[in-house]
């Protein structure tokens, strides 16, 4: 396997970019809606210190097989709120990502007219057997974010 794709993936959201930055980084908001369909996060795994050089971590819990997890440990490398973060990760229990492989998480919140912001996540790298794979599941979550964020996926 060689790690050599980044996947790319843009939203646009009606929120606001502190509104979305706080989703995605405040460890109650962000447990509530991380995680592809049949996924969730457990709430009391998620720790995150809010500042350049704080640590994040999180657990992701298949639903109908809660021994399938995969683990989330992270150190900010960037965090300019409300405008971007980037976590170096270590992504443990996912079978397509070697855990000696560190990640690099950055995720944008780019202002757009009125109150809408783009949500820009880029992330790997990636082997491109699972790149698509990976690039699916953001979009899943993002859809996910979307209906957290209007009350429609509250968990």
């Amino acid at each position: 396997m060689t790690a050599n794709i980044m996947v790319v993936v843009e939203r646009q959201f009606d929120e606001s970019q502190k509104r979305l930055f706080q989703a995605w980084t405040e460890p109650d908001e962000m447990a509530q809606w991380r995680g592809s369909p049949g996924w969730h996060v457990e709430t009391d795994t998620v720790t995150s210190e809010l500042k350049l050089g704080g640590r994040h971590h999180h657990v992701k819990v298949l639903d109908d097989d809660p021994g399938v997890r995969v683990t989330t440990d992270a150190i900010f490398v960037e965090f300019f709120d409300p405008d971007v973060f980037v976590a170096r990760q270590r992504i443990t229990g996912d079978a397509g990502i070697d855990p000696d492989v560190p990640l690099e998480l950055r995720v944008e919140f780019l202002r757009t007219g009125r109150e809408g912001t783009l949500v820009r996540i880029i992330q790997g790298p990636y082997d491109e057997t699972v790149a698509y794979e990976h690039s699916q599941g953001w979009e899943r979550e993002l859809t996910r974010l979307q209906d957290f964020l209007t009350g429609a996926g509250a968990r």
